[in-house]
């Protein structure tokens, strides 16, 4: 009862246009006091969210993607995947989403992506004459590459708050953003032929360009070698991967002489403001499951779910469902904090493969 009291209460908020954070934060605090338990615990709850070395990643990852759009990489990273794939049907919309997944390998999130790689890829769309509405849909649908391959700051989220292997979760999320990258790919081929749109024309291939531009992108494209060696080699937590992408996008950005003090600062205060609101995210959410599990609300819902549910395929269909309805009105990081539970019974599916369910 207190849940669903905590769910009203954070719904009603969002109707009245009030920041998600602060919702969130309000819906949580009266939940506790309904509970009856003692104040002096709410601060220990909150510090116990954010308490975890692994946070660290966080962070740097951050930093890491703002970096490598202060840097100039995107220019580049742009340049080789359309000397690379420009020839494919599509043009530069198959290039706007190989370019998503190399930028992937390095930020690891949707919005670096966005603000980055995007503009330039809309740009280049818009020059070329593609419709802005159909650049926009490209570029917007190849962001959600980023969240997927690591190094994914979604990914970290959702490893700390369900307690699963964050590398492994990397691991599983490279099949998945590849298989989301061949599905985009696919359907701009299929489009493209079937409305035998004259503006998606695709341009000649010519290996000396893919050399010309790989050569000189190759500090910027050598940066997902880095990060996904060290992960798979497993020689580095998540903490120092994130420690290491962030070196080696700051030696990047100064060996290309992109950097300025604007740039650089711009960039610094983004990672701020980001890691705050997650941060805060985080301590407030261990309030809101520490509500949660005195309520039992997990073992109730497997439960509830093996008991009228059984056949594991149509619990996963509505597992999808309920995780698009979410979507529609919470983030990716918030969604995940308020809903990364065990949602099935035991035996339906392992975390690695509800990780790949929930993105």
């Amino acid at each position: 009862m207190i849940t669903l009291t905590m769910i009203a209460i954070a719904l009603g908020l969002f109707l009245l246009r009030v920041p998600v954070s602060i919702s969130m934060g309000i819906a949580s605090l009266i939940g506790f006091f309904m509970l009856g338990v003692p104040v002096a615990i709410i601060p220990a709850r909150m510090i116990g969210g954010v308490d975890s070395f692994a946070l660290l990643a966080v962070p740097f990852f951050i930093l890491a993607g703002n970096l490598m759009n202060a840097g100039g990489v995107t220019e580049r990273i742009f340049a080789f995947a359309r000397s690379l794939v420009g020839w494919i049907s599509g043009g530069l919309a198959q290039v706007n989403i190989v370019a998503s997944i190399i930028f992937a390998g390095m930020s690891g999130s949707a919005l670096a992506d966005l603000a980055g790689l995007g503009a330039v890829e809309i740009r280049a769309m818009r020059k070329n004459g593609y419709p802005v509405p159909f650049s926009t849909a490209v570029t917007l649908s190849s962001c959600t590459i980023g969240p997927l391959i690591p190094p994914s700051i979604i990914l970290v989220i959702y490893g700390l708050s369900t307690n699963t292997s964050i590398g492994r979760l990397f691991l599983g999320g490279i099949i998945a953003g590849l298989v989301v990258a061949a599905s985009l790919m696919i359907f701009v081929f299929i489009h493209v032929r079937a409305t035998k749109a004259e503006w998606a024309k695709p341009e000649p291939f010519v290996f000396r360009d893919v050399l010309h531009t790989g050569f000189f992108g190759l500090p910027a494209l050598f940066a997902p070698v880095v990060i996904l060696g060290s992960l798979i080699a497993g020689v580095t937590t998540p903490s120092e991967l994130g420690a290491i992408a962030t070196l080696y996008a700051l030696f990047v950005g100064l060996l290309y002489r992109q950097f300025t003090w604007a740039n650089l600062k711009a960039a610094l205060i983004n990672t701020v403001t980001m890691t705050s609101v997650i941060m805060y995210l985080f301590a407030i959410a261990g309030i809101m499951n520490f509500v949660i599990t005195r309520e039992r609300v997990a073992h109730n819902a497997s439960e509830l779910m093996a008991t009228y549910i059984t056949s594991p395929f149509i619990g996963i269909l509505l597992i999808n469902l309920f995780l698009i309805f979410v979507g529609m009105f919470l983030e990716g990081p918030v969604a995940i904090l308020v809903i990364a539970i065990r949602t099935g019974p035991d035996g339906w599916f392992i975390p690695i493969q509800f990780q790949r369910l929930c993105f």
